[in-house]
């Protein structure tokens, strides 16, 4: 069975809350950059399965935001704090933790953990050059590296994936 892991990170937020980082939210820029990621994710057929997404305030407004834009407002979530706190440990745990009949997880976290996430578990010699290029040169906010796997989620290790886009949303 073919797999599909979308892998985002957060829209633009505010630069500090008073309550800590866990607690930043999206400015308006960000919340329309995730309903425009969200529209584009659905006209690539790219509707989830499931959705990981980190506990941190910021991570879970882009989940929603893009979830409302690509009409899966409905979708399955599951918050983890190990997307916020474990890096691409924490990450790709989460990932593994996915059920096996799930053909396609989002994944919905901070950089530079799901710029790291994307590049460890992409075969460079399978993917898309040009999606590849773009994602060696950094993971902007609202975007969405989207790689193709043919192993179990519970198996998903570093160069397993193939790159197969990576696209940056702005309103």
């Amino acid at each position: 069975m073919t797999r599909t892991l979308v892998i985002v990170r957060h829209a633009k937020t505010e630069r500090e809350h008073r309550d800590g980082d866990h607690e930043r939210e999206l400015v308006l820029r960000g919340v329309a950059d995730a309903t425009v990621l969200g529209r584009w994710l659905a006209e690539q057929e790219l509707l989830p399965d499931l959705v990981l997404v980190s506990t941190a305030a910021r991570a879970r407004q882009t989940a929603e935001h893009v979830l409302e834009g690509a009409g899966a407002a409905d979708a399955q979530r599951w918050p983890g704090r190990d997307l916020y706190d474990r890096g691409v440990r924490g990450a790709l745990g989460a990932v593994r933790e996915a059920p096996e009949d799930a053909a396609t997880v989002w994944v919905v976290g901070h950089q530079p953990t799901m710029g790291t996430l994307a590049l460890a578990l992409t075969d460079r010699r399978t993917s898309d050059r040009a999606a590849l290029s773009i994602l060696e040169d950094g993971f902007p906010t609202a975007s969405a590296a989207v790689l193709r796997t043919e192993v179990a989620w519970d198996l998903l290790q570093s160069g397993l994936g193939s790159l197969v886009a990576f696209h940056t949303a702005r309103a």
